[in-house]
């Protein structure tokens, strides 16, 4: 039987999960790096994408594809949907969903069985609408 890969406590990981689970936000690795550079000088960015790598393998956090292919992270693991504005980049939780009954709204073929969702829809928040409106107005 082969051997379960094992991995050490990190304190850098510790920090970016700690960072995750504060923040409703959804950070790139890059603003994640960034937040946390000036508490740990020596943090690089592929520090950063490799904890993230392990953390999102071990469960904890979970990756979200947003605009263009830019990758963002949520310590949220449960099924759910985000909301991501075209105009600002703005990721929003969106209500928790199950993976079967979101499926029904799919052709799956017979035997298949989901077992998670990842769902992201794009449009403009309302601050942004608002904003145009704004901007419309003055004009």
């Amino acid at each position: 039987m082969p051997e379960e890969k094992k991995t050490r406590h990190s304190q850098q990981r510790d920090m970016i999960y700690d960072y995750l689970r504060s923040t409703h936000e959804h950070p790139s690795a890059e603003t994640i790096y960034t937040e946390l550079k000036a508490k740990m000088p020596n943090l690089s960015l592929g520090t950063v994408y490799r904890n993230l790598k392990l953390l999102e393998e071990s469960g904890k956090i979970r990756r979200i594809s947003a605009l263009q292919n830019a990758e963002r992270y949520d310590c949220i693991c449960c099924d759910h949907a985000h909301f991501v504005c075209t105009k600002c980049g703005k990721v929003r939780d969106l209500e928790p969903i199950d993976a079967r009954e979101a499926a029904g709204a799919f052709t799956l073929e017979d035997g298949d069985v989901p077992e998670n969702v990842s769902l992201t829809i794009s449009g403009v928040c309302a601050e942004c609408r608002k904003n145009a409106l704004d901007q419309k107005g003055k004009g």
